[in-house]
């Protein structure tokens, strides 16, 4: 989904992929730690008799919440008589039209894949749309064009398989693509340039060894963006020459700030850039493209913490659009684009979403959203007024089979005295103390936001209280907020899930016996935390895609995540004693509680070893584990069907095991 940013950094539980380049051999580990870290595959688990019974029946009521579809990425023609979407209504995300101008208009699917797909630009001629598909969700993804008239797809990156980012495409050169990527092993990033019509080799414009993103190029096509990413609290903006591939750094110059977004101006002439500017605040800088010198600045101060995530920049108009990350929500703005001052409100439900695209006039700004209530959709915003109503408004009969839910957003107080932010979801009514699920959140600096989510509405559904907190070293909620988790302040914030796990213990409506910590990726790793620093807390565990020892995942994980929890984590050599303490798989002999593990057989972030050492661990030690493998998935829960069995599983393996028997919440 594109609702991170424009080049969408590598969080670990995100789904979608990124694209990388080549780094230094020094910083990849060694072929004999790398095969060391890989124990023989454990043996998935299959539902069987009454056990495979129960969990039929789970999935016919996990099936009409998976069912009401997702419209997760959108752009308008150029024409602006279409919407082209990205939807998983068949099955997984695929590319459909539909009439911009009546939003109850079907969607016709574009094209057929048996592979996922991520939208990326239509066509400077307005004939056809350029997009990107990996294999088996593996994050080696492949640039593909696709005429509107739906000729069949030409793939345009030949050759060796590798991380690409978003493609670009300029204007008034739109014979050229350019993207970043790199190797999945490789730390550094490369800049290329390849045909936007036919297959053929590409060339490389620049590379970087230290990771990093190209976020735009200019409409003339002379001139790129790239932003080098050794850290997330660390970047810097190079303007690149896309002909010599010579660069010059416009921002910073000094000291360390954090860049979520940059873009060109129409006339190339100034640089927009989002920008922590190195404290507690969110900026948008207006840049001289040639000096660097600011132009205009933009300070968000409602919400006075926030991040500006994405930034879109309308051809015409005048007008420039924000999406700001307020850590537990998403809101819009739109400002002039040359004092950078408001031009118009935007309001939006409560919810998650970000900017797409302006329309080529720019008087219509399009972005995708959601609330707890609604899955993520299109909507179109006027840009003089800031009037917001949906573009797409689809019939999704399966949306009657979702809970009535209280929504609220609360704060928990640290040990240390820190606010730490906690979004809660409750059924409608209930007149019992109800089981709970606390569920983490990957990144690290991800965070959870109040939003659609099939996951919480399905098991509110079922009778459970769905709490989401948002502990150090979440994003959204300022610098300091962010780093309070690196190196060895990880101790703190194991500290937060204790106090935040004990706070949703002790509420009213929960039943302390039935507590259940639940996470993916960086969140499965803080599920390992809880199990094994805090037992007797959980009932029970749900952990998709962990990771179980962290020397071992930081020699089997991508390059790029590598370099960059060197500063969010420490280094596997020099701090190997404190890898050592803070690796789960030490402590799994603390492991009392019955866990169902979740991995992708393809997941290039936290290899599937990872799931298979916890759950070799516990088998050893007769500790009730289920494990599920989706073949066709990476670090991901793509497909429709994947999502469906694992709800039904993980519910049915909770109910058998951990005596979580929640009765189904009035609708």
């Amino acid at each position: 989904m594109r609702i991170q940013n424009r080049f969408r950094l590598p969080l670990l539980f995100l789904a979608a992929a990124f694209a990388c380049a080549e780094g230094s051999a020094s910083n990849a580990p060694s072929a004999a730690t790398a095969a060391a870290a890989k124990p023989a595959l454990e043996k998935p688990d299959s539902p069987a008799g009454a056990n495979a019974a129960r969990v039929a029946e789970l999935a016919g009521k996990a099936q009409p919440l998976v069912d009401a579809f997702l419209n997760s990425e959108a752009l308008l023609t150029r024409d602006g008589k279409q919407v082209v979407l990205v939807s998983n209504r068949d099955g997984l995300p695929q590319i459909y039209l539909a009439d911009a101008a009546r939003p109850d208009s079907p969607a016709k699917r574009l094209l057929e894949s048996k592979e996922r797909v991520t939208l990326d630009e239509t066509t400077p001629d307005g004939k056809s749309i350029l997009f990107r598909s990996d294999r088996g969700a593996d994050e080696k993804w492949s640039v593909f064009r696709a005429g509107l008239n739906g000729s069949a797809p030409v793939e345009l990156t030949t050759g060796e398989r590798m991380q690409r980012d978003r493609v670009r495409v300029a204007d008034l050169a739109p014979d050229t693509i350019y993207f970043s990527a790199r190797r999945i092993s490789d730390v550094g990033s490369t800049v290329l340039a390849a045909s936007a019509t036919a297959a053929g080799p590409a060339r490389e414009v620049y590379r970087d060894a230290k990771p990093g993103f190209l976020t735009a190029v200019s409409r003339d096509g002379k001139q790129g963006l790239f932003l080098r990413y050794p850290s997330r609290s660390e970047n810097h903006l190079l303007r690149i020459d896309l002909a010599s591939g010579k660069t010059k750094e416009l921002y910073p110059g000094s000291g360390k700030v954090s860049i979520e977004d940059a873009q060109f101006s129409p006339d190339g002439r100034t640089v927009y850039v989002a920008t922590d500017g190195g404290g507690e605040q969110a900026w948008l800088l207006a840049l001289d493209a040639d000096s660097g010198k600011e132009k205009a600045r933009y300070v968000e101060r409602d919400p006075p913490i926030a991040l500006i995530s994405g930034i879109d920049v309308a051809k015409k108009g005048g007008a420039v659009a924000l999406t700001i990350d307020a850590g537990n929500r998403s809101e819009i703005r739109i400002l002039d684009s040359g004092t950078l001052q408001p031009r118009a409100k935007v309001s939006m439900p409560l919810g998650q979403g970000a900017v797409s695209a302006f329309s080529e006039d720019g008087t219509k700004l399009v972005a995708v959203w959601s609330t707890p209530s609604s899955p993520t959709d299109a909507w179109s915003i006027d840009a003089a007024t800031g009037k917001a109503e949906p573009l797409r408004k689809e019939d999704r009969p399966s949306l009657r089979a979702v809970p009535a839910m209280d929504v609220s957003i609360t704060e928990v107080k640290a040990n240390d005295g820190l606010a730490l932010p906690i979004n809660v979801f409750l059924p409608k009514t209930q007149s019992e103390k109800l089981p709970v699920i606390v569920s983490y959140h990957g990144g690290p600096a991800g965070s959870s936001r109040i939003r659609w989510s099939a996951f919480t509405a399905f098991f509110v559904a079922q009778g459970y209280a769905w709490v989401e907190p948002n502990v150090r070293g979440s994003g959204g909620f300022g610098r300091a907020f962010e780093e309070a988790d690196n190196g060895p302040r990880r101790l703190e914030a194991f500290k937060d899930i204790e106090q935040t796990g004990r706070w949703a213990a002790s509420q009213p409506w929960a039943d302390p016996k039935r507590v259940v910590v639940f996470g993916g990726s960086y969140g499965g790793y803080t599920v390992l935390v809880g199990l094994t620093r805090m037992p007797e807390l959980w009932c029970a565990g749900v952990d998709l895609f962990g990771v179980a020892n962290m020397k071992t995942f930081m020699a089997t994980t991508s390059g790029l995540i590598r370099e960059i929890f060197l500063v969010e984590f420490g280094d596997p050599e020099k701090d190997a004693a404190f890898f050592e303490t803070i690796s789960p798989l030490r402590d799994v002999g603390k492991i009392t509680a019955p866990l169902f593990v979740y991995a992708g057989a393809n997941d290039p972030r936290v290899p599937r070893t990872e799931s298979d050492l916890i759950v070799h661990a516990l088998r050893e030690r007769k500790v009730p584990v289920e494990y599920m493998v989706a073949e066709n998935e990476g670090h991901s829960l793509s497909r429709k069907d994947n999502v469906v069995q694992f709800l039904a599983r993980s519910a049915r393996f909770l109910e058998q095991h951990a005596g979580v028997q929640a009765k189904t919440a009035a609708r």
